[in-house]
């Protein structure tokens, strides 16, 4: 069985649990620790078997340090993103044997679970989404996606679950406050994807073995959870796939459990 649930998904901060009966990790933590714990609290996690990071921006690592000491938790990083951690000293105080790196395509095992990083595009040092496998199940994140791969094709491929990005709404970025460079760098392929782009990309990854997906990383100014929801939708609607756990991300609290047996 493997269980999920997205703690926070957006600009103000980032967090997702993935589970495999007792075994569970953080994606991110980008909130207060003490938010994480009460989420964690809420759905029964006792333990975490690591903080797995996408990339180094603030609002995906704000608590990453602070869970790590606490719990005595490994952190799980490309080399180029604990290259940055290393020479901004963003995480604070960390044990040596804390810290794991990862490197995009070859996968860890944890306690069991088959954990494997994979090369997107954003503008940090060395961005990652992950997959994680244990039996016949997978989930999957990724977010603060600038553009869609074969790579990306590929490893969201077969998921039962999946946390994907819907960050924007290209006419709502387009007519909205933002000054151009930023829209510009929103849009490009070292941004984040439209909601649209989400939907396409879901007809093409889409199998039977799909349950739920997580529609994450909504922009607060340039999207609206509707109009994520309503977009991607329609694409499924119109090439004919029905997606029953369609849902979109919380952006500030935590989101509900869902399992797949």
């Amino acid at each position: 069985m493997v269980e999920f649930c997205t703690i926070a998904s957006g600009s103000s901060g980032n967090c997702a649990c993935v589970g495999f009966g007792d075994r569970h990790f953080l994606v991110d933590a980008g909130l207060s620790g003490k938010r994480i714990e009460n989420a964690l609290h809420k759905m029964n996690v006792r333990a975490l078997g690591g903080i797995f990071i996408t990339h180094e921006h603030r609002d995906h690592i704000a608590g990453v340090g602070v869970m790590a000491r606490r719990f005595k938790l490994n952190i799980y990083a490309t080399p180029q993103t604990w290259r940055y951690f290393a020479y901004n000293q963003s995480l604070g105080a960390l044990n040596a044997e804390q810290i794991k790196v990862i490197e995009p395509g070859k996968p860890v095992d944890v306690g069991g679970v088959k954990i494997t990083a994979f090369d997107i595009s954003h503008d940090a040092e060395q961005p990652v989404g992950y997959t994680f496998e244990a039996g016949n199940k997978k989930a999957a994140c990724v977010t603060d996606l600038g553009e869609i791969t074969d790579t990306v094709r590929n490893h969201l491929s077969g998921c039962n679950i999946l946390m994907l990005e819907s960050n924007h709404d290209p006419e709502m970025l387009r007519n909205g406050p933002y000054p151009y460079p930023l829209k510009k760098r929103i849009s490009g392929p070292n941004g984040h994807i439209s909601n649209a782009e989400a939907g396409y990309l879901l007809t093409e990854i889409m199998g039977d073995e799909l349950e739920y997906v997580f529609l994450a990383h909504l922009s607060e100014d340039n999207n609206t959870p509707m109009l994520a929801y309503e977009t991607v939708r329609r694409i499924l609607d119109v090439n004919g796939l029905d997606l029953k756990g369609l849902a979109v991300a919380e952006r500030h609290s935590a989101g509900p459990v869902v399992r797949c047996e």
